[in-house]
């Protein structure tokens, strides 16, 4: 269909022009100046300079001595100067500038010959031609890349003419378009005989050209009436607010694409009222929108002005660890809470966040250190007290450093437990050598050597084995404790009594231990779940932290059967289904924040019931969470019969089963739960 608008045939000029082969016109600034310095317009026929002459005024004027000599005349460049100023600043695409200084050359090198003819010593070569000829040979250069030039203009334009044929074919106006553009301008720099050649291949294809672009128009008008009903839609959709603006903007966007079309006008009118009408709820949600993210600006200002406050007025040397560590969790809660925050500001507002957040952690690492760096001291002081001859005096000074270790209070899980152990030993050694020597001193008062004391000692070591070997020293102890009661002889008299107390104090001792340590059966449990709870665990503290593990599901499942499978079918499991979340979720660091969450309630759920079974007092935080259990357990069994020792620790045992079982929990959440287990144990 051709529309009756005929499209503008007048190829587009670019916003440059460009050096042409054409008189005059096409001569460039450099060339025209250098040409006007030469002594001829491109055209002219060179003139020889002729030295005006002097007036008769100026000629009977005699210089007076007592007046300044006249300044000196300037000095006129020569022909061959300003022909070889002209060559150097003439473009080789100036072909009739070129023209006319190889003409002039000509001339100049005439003109020579003839001088030369009737000097009385004639110049050499090397005199008057080396110049000349350097001259000549430059412009015979241009002249020759002219030719060059304007052939390679000439394929350009018979090769468009073929890619031109080709894209009216396929249908693409916009290349041909430009084609034929770029060929207009190209047909200009070409000699007039070329331009009338390659025009007539070039004619016939601007009447398919135009063809097109009434078609094109048409399509164009028909296209923008499906945008707008594709708008008018928009105004009566229930999309969400960011979705419509999305949608209203890729209607916009296709529109601009499509360019002028007929009735473009009127089209454009509707569309843009309909586009109004669709968009006015989108501009009540990003105005509620904006009003949110300026008060969250605020809100999250509010925070770190806070935080900057307090870790400015910290004490170094009274740092209170669990504060700064809940302090810093609730920040991290309340910085996700007022969200969103213009995009504009939330750079700088995010680094000044982490910029306090990392100086209270420096703070408190400094702290930790300080306080690792008190307890280690404490351990070496009771290192210490192992040499000191006074031993009495050594065991006063270790129960002060017990109340002095009290004192310091908890610092980080992992060191703390380290550290204790060193402590701890260093303690029992100590005491263990005033048990000792206690022992030596009695048997040298008594100077009796009995079978009793061996056995005493025998049982002695069994409290010294480790949990695993502990736990099946049963039977030994049984046969030792036999063996004590058979060597107590009724001639003992006094020792007997002595002797009698040490055995009951060690079966105290190992009883205690006993009913404290898990058989050897959940031992082995104990350890097959732990090995499970490690392998989720690295991965799901990955994840909290914002990571993605480099881990696939499969390779999840390869390093889950390398472990000792789980003796226990329903902590097995549970376990199984801690690994199935971890699978589903490995791609997704931004679920696990909520399933901490969900889990930290779970841990802190198992330590309250834990407490609660052991008498132990529950944190402030916990409180109301205590208060239901109880409510809970009054409806359902008033009346029963109070946990044994035994039931306590078979009950403590399933609690620590069920704490492996949870996950994911942040690395702080999970220490602190398992220092509140540890107390409920000790209490025990």
């Amino acid at each position: 269909m051709t529309s009756s608008t005929t499209p503008d045939t007048t190829p587009a000029m670019p916003d440059q022009p460009e050096e042409t082969g054409q008189p005059a016109a096409a001569v460039d600034d450099g060339a025209q100046t250098a040409a006007t310095q030469a002594g001829d317009p491109p055209h002219a026929t060179a003139t020889p300079d002729v030295a005006p002459a002097e007036t008769s005024n100026t000629a009977a004027l005699k210089p007076d001595s007592d007046t300044a000599a006249p300044p000196a005349p300037a000095v006129k460049p020569s022909e061959k100067e300003k022909l070889q100023k002209a060559a150097a600043a003439t473009s080789f695409k100036d072909l009739p500038t070129l023209l006319s200084l190889q003409k002039r050359l000509e001339r100049l090198m005439a003109e020579g010959s003839a001088s030369d003819e009737t000097a009385t010593v004639p110049p050499t070569p090397a005199q008057a031609d080396d110049d000349l000829v350097k001259i000549a040979t430059q412009l015979q250069a241009l002249i020759a890349e002219h030719q060059r030039w304007q052939q390679k203009l000439s394929k350009d334009v018979e090769q468009s003419v073929i890619t031109m044929t080709a894209h009216i074919n396929d249908g693409r106006v916009s290349e041909a378009q430009s084609l034929w553009d770029r060929s207009q301008n190209a047909i200009k720099r070409l000699a007039s005989d070329e331009q009338d050649r390659l025009q007539a291949q070039l004619t016939p294809l601007k009447l398919e050209l135009n063809k097109l672009l009434d078609w094109k128009k048409f399509a164009s008008s028909e296209k923008k009436k499906e945008l707008i009903d594709q708008m008018e839609v928009l105004t009566t959709d229930e999309s969400s607010p960011p979705q419509k603006a999305k949608l209203i903007r890729a209607l916009q966007d296709e529109w601009k694409l499509l360019g002028h079309s007929d009735d473009n006008d009127d089209l454009w009118t509707r569309f843009s009222e309909l586009a109004k009408v669709a968009f006015e709820p989108c501009k009540v949600y990003f105005r509620e929108r904006k009003e949110k993210q300026a008060a969250n600006l605020i809100a999250r200002n509010n925070i770190c002005e806070q935080l900057e406050a307090y870790a400015a007025t910290m004490d170094p040397d009274a740092v209170n660890l669990a504060e700064v560590s809940k302090l810093e969790n609730q920040a991290r809660d309340d910085w996700k809470k007022y969200a969103p925050v213009a995009q504009a500001k939330i750079k700088n507002l995010q680094k000044r966040f982490n910029t306090v957040l990392a100086d209270l952690r420096q703070k408190k690492r400094q702290a930790l250190q300080a306080h690792n760096a008190q307890k280690q001291a404490l351990i070496e002081q009771a290192q210490a007290l192992l040499t000191q001859d006074d031993l009495q005096g050594a065991i006063q000074q270790a129960k002060t450093l017990q109340q002095n270790w009290k004192a310091l209070g908890a610092g980080s899980f992992k060191d703390d437990r380290k550290l204790w152990t060193e402590f701890r030993a260093a303690c029992d050694a100590l005491f263990e050598r005033r048990d000792t020597v206690t022992k030596e001193q009695k048997q040298q008062q008594r100077q009796v050597s009995s079978a009793a004391r061996d056995t005493l000692r025998k049982i002695a070591a069994l409290l010294s084995l480790t949990d695993e070997e502990f736990s099946q020293s049963r039977s030994q102890f049984n046969s030792l404790a036999q063996e004590f009661r058979a060597a107590l002889t009724p001639d003992m008299k006094a020792e007997r009594k002595a002797l009698q107390d040490q055995f009951n104090q060690l079966s105290r001792k190992y009883e205690a231990r006993l009913r404290t340590t898990p058989d050897k059966k959940v031992l082995q449990l104990m350890q097959q779940v732990q090995a499970k709870a490690a392998l989720c665990q690295q991965y799901e503290e990955m994840l909290l932290d914002g990571k993605t593990p480099d881990i696939s599901s499969e390779s999840l499942d390869e390093a889950w059967g390398e472990l000792d499978s789980i003796a226990d079918a329903d902590i097995e499991k549970a376990m199984k289904k801690r690994l199935r979340q971890l699978q589903q979720h490995l791609q997704d660091p931004a679920a696990w924040s909520a399933m901490a969450a969900k889990q930290e309630t779970r841990g802190r759920e198992l330590c309250v019931a834990a407490e609660i079974m052991s008498g132990v007092d529950t944190p402030a935080a916990d409180k109301a969470i205590r208060m239901q259990q109880q409510l809970n357990q009054l409806q359902r069994g008033l009346g029963r019969m109070p946990l044994t020792q035994k039931d306590k620790l078979q009950q403590m045992q399933q609690t620590d089963m069920a704490f492996l079982c949870l996950g994911p929990l942040l690395p702080l959440t999970r220490s602190t739960l398992q220092n509140r287990l540890q107390h409920i144990r000790q209490k025990i």
